[in-house]
């Protein structure tokens, strides 16, 4: 990885997680698959080529979590709550509705819970805020006008 990567701790657990998912149960089970059809295929049937995608989808994603867990920094819980910063959950109000996003560094965006990353157009504008503060967004849908109403 080029560059710097900053991940929180829950996210840096995720990655773990899903690690060792990989390396103790996928790989293992993709592996076994392969070797019991690897002679009772016909050439022309390659119902192993499937299998071979998946074990080269799972080594590369191997490859990415190891490589950013060896470069990652991990940033703790803020210790202040006066600015928006990686490991924030902020509050923000647009046109009356509101919604809450926790900020997670480089990795670990996960939309439905909530959570997105340092990079992504709304977090890299809220990054520096402080209640009260109004930001504008650049988004795919649109340009998005938000009041930061409170930050945790």
């Amino acid at each position: 990885m080029d560059k710097k990567v900053y991940l929180t701790e829950p996210v840096r657990g995720e990655l773990e997680q899903e690690l060792a998912n990989i390396e103790q149960v996928e790989k293992p089970r993709v592996n076994r698959l392969l070797a019991s059809v690897g002679s009772e295929i016909e050439p022309e049937d390659r119902a192993d080529e499937q299998l071979e995608e998946q074990l080269e989808r799972l080594e590369r994603r191997e490859i990415e979590i190891k490589e950013a867990l060896a470069v990652a920094e991990i940033v703790r819980p803020p210790a202040s709550h006066e600015t928006v910063q990686i490991g924030s959950t902020v509050t923000v109000d647009e046109g009356g509705s509101r919604a809450s996003y926790t900020i997670v560094g480089s990795l670990g965006a996960d939309p439905q819970r909530g959570w997105i990353t340092i990079e992504s157009p709304l977090g890299a504008g809220l990054l520096g805020k402080r209640v009260g503060d109004t930001v504008l967004v650049a988004a795919p849908a649109g340009e998005l006008t938000l009041k930061v109403v409170a930050v945790q």
